[in-house]
């Protein structure tokens, strides 16, 4: 007899074989047993999780003639010719490859003649999402009113692309990613079994290399046999090309701490050995998505499926970093992922992607930068001496309000305006008070070499006379202050008006008939209203 390999060996026959996916077998059983069974069914999920599998236990127990209860007998002539694949009453088409029109036609015909042996003619259409659009519509009237002897069961790894209006018309299983617990523990039932002598790492590393699909685990494990006697972790690394665990442990210490010398040097290493930079790139995704979990949660062994030792490891990874920098870390090797995946020379893709994830190390979280802002993140020997308190400013600098515009383009030797405004004030206030009061009501518009500008909004202009007259107090004051012999220019400054004086002077201007009659002769339009004071000085 031909060698039988191990994915077909060992498939489910019964619910009971069904690795992983209680909720979808307890459903079954109970449909089953009070006999609910309905007339189509989709079942979903990732690749070798055991959709096609329960689809035929499934056709067994509805047309076993001696079932009873869920559980189909096995030995009966349906059951076993269903088991073989040679049963006429069930049929499995691969929607890849019967995709068209055609083909559903062709079946609409067919399901119109009653089953030859059994109770049901069942109909299982693997990758169903396959499937084009009219050839979904030609099924639609067949899949919503279906002969009372005819059950639909469709199979899909993307249940997304599969029209509403053939899925309101099924009932859906998801069929959910078996863990790497129950896998682990199924391959060591069929090692033992089988008589295959593997370590318990290297079953660790076959449970997680087929990310959550039983049937990869089985090829994995069946190729692993064919290669060696004895399975160990080692031989594993030199037939899949598996990335040692301690080598991602190494390359990850070193992305961590920057250590972007160390790190190309570990990946030139197994570039020269041979490695798969892309399953390592994958890997490393993995790892510090890990990290990552470890960082945010107390339950990692339990997310995770780790033991102890291993959540100790990664917490002793992460402790020197924050989850800020792990977030970028990860974003920045999840795009890596896809380019090394796609890339001609996979070992540069790889290495332009380490060298960009090195600076990441020297990049200050949010609230390291607060902390520095504020002054707390600085030794106390180097930090900037402590800004006047608010109660050192003076009274009259408080009834200014001038803003402090910045000093731009004042030359070396005078001092800033601000500075010479505020000492100003001051010493006037204390030689006549009402004449600091009026030029407290100022601006200040600029000061250099010759001269000190201050200007008066509006109807505050009206000061500038008074203050002009007192220039035999304020000029000698100037001078003492800034070292030079300023002069005072005081300019009037246009009126602030609001929005709405600005559209009434608009409406009286355009009801004045002289600028009508302008606006007609020359074909013009008004374009601003500029009020005759803002010219004045």
């Amino acid at each position: 007899m031909s060698y039988i390999v191990l994915a077909r060996k060992w498939r489910p026959q019964g619910f009971d074989d069904l690795i992983g996916q209680e909720a979808v077998v307890k459903t079954f059983k109970n449909a089953l047993s009070g006999e609910k069974i309905a007339h189509a069914y989709l079942f979903s999920g990732p690749r070798g999780v055991g959709k096609t599998s329960s689809a035929r236990i499934l056709a067994k127990a509805l047309n076993c003639e001696q079932r009873s209860g869920s559980e189909s007998c096995g030995k009966c002539q349906s059951c076993m010719a269903i088991t073989d694949g040679a049963s006429v009453d069930v049929f499995e088409i691969d929607g890849a490859s019967n995709n068209s029109v055609e083909a559903v036609r062709e079946l609409r015909e067919t399901v119109k003649y009653a089953p030859s042996g059994g109770k049901y003619k069942i109909y299982i259409i693997d990758e169903v999402h396959m499937l084009s659009s009219s050839a979904f519509n030609a099924l639609l009237k067949t899949l919503e009113e279906p002969p009372p002897h005819v059950i639909f069961i469709f199979a899909t790894t993307e249940p997304k692309k599969i029209p509403s209006t053939i899925l309101s018309r099924c009932q859906h299983h998801a069929f959910r990613r078996i863990t790497k617990n129950r896998i682990k523990e199924q391959l060591r039932k069929i090692a033992d079994t089988e008589k295959i002598n593997i370590k318990e790492s290297a079953l660790e590393m076959i449970a997680k290399a087929a990310d959550g699909g039983m049937r990869d685990a089985l090829t994995l494990l069946d190729q692993a046999f064919s290669f060696t006697d004895e399975i160990t972790e080692k031989e594993l690394q030199t037939l899949l090309g598996l990335p040692e665990t301690d080598i991602i442990l190494n390359l990850s210490e070193t992305i961590l701490s920057g250590d972007i010398s160390r790190t190309l040097s570990i990946i030139k290493e197994l570039s020269d050995r041979g490695s798969d930079l892309r399953q390592l790139t994958k890997e490393l995704v993995e790892h510090f998505r890990n990290i990552a979990v470890v960082k945010v949660t107390e339950d990692a062994e339990g997310l995770l499926e780790f033991n102890q030792e291993e959540v100790q490891r990664l917490k002793d990874l992460s402790s020197d970093t924050n989850i800020e920098k792990l977030t970028l870390l990860l974003t920045e090797l999840l795009r890596l992922e896809g380019e090394v995946r796609n890339a001609i020379h996979p070992r540069y893709s790889l290495e332009l992607g380490l060298l960009r994830m090195s600076f990441i190390k020297g990049m200050a979280s949010i609230e390291d930068i607060l902390k520095i802002i504020d002054g707390s993140g600085i030794p106390a020997d180097v930090r900037p001496p402590e800004p006047l308190s608010r109660d050192t400013v003076s009274v009259t600098e408080k009834k200014t309000g001038t803003p402090k515009l910045p000093d731009a383009g004042i030359k070396p030797g005078v001092p800033g305006k601000e500075e010479v405004w505020r000492s100003l004030l001051e010493k006037i206030d204390s030689e006549d008070h009402l004449l600091a009061c009026k030029l407290a009501e100022a601006k200040v518009m600029n000061i250099n070499e010759t001269e000190l500008a201050i200007g008066f909004n509006g109807g505050m202009s009206v000061l500038a006379d008074s203050i002009k007259s007192k220039s035999s107090i304020i000029k000698p004051v100037l001078k003492q202050i800034s070292g030079h012999n300023l002069k005072l220019k005081i300019l009037s400054l246009p009126k602030e008006e609001s929005k709405k004086d600005i559209k009434k002077i608009k409406e009286e201007v355009f009801s004045e008939p002289v600028v009508k009659d302008a606006m007609r002769i020359f074909n013009g339009s008004l374009l601003k209203v500029k009020p005759l004071e803002e010219d004045a000085e």
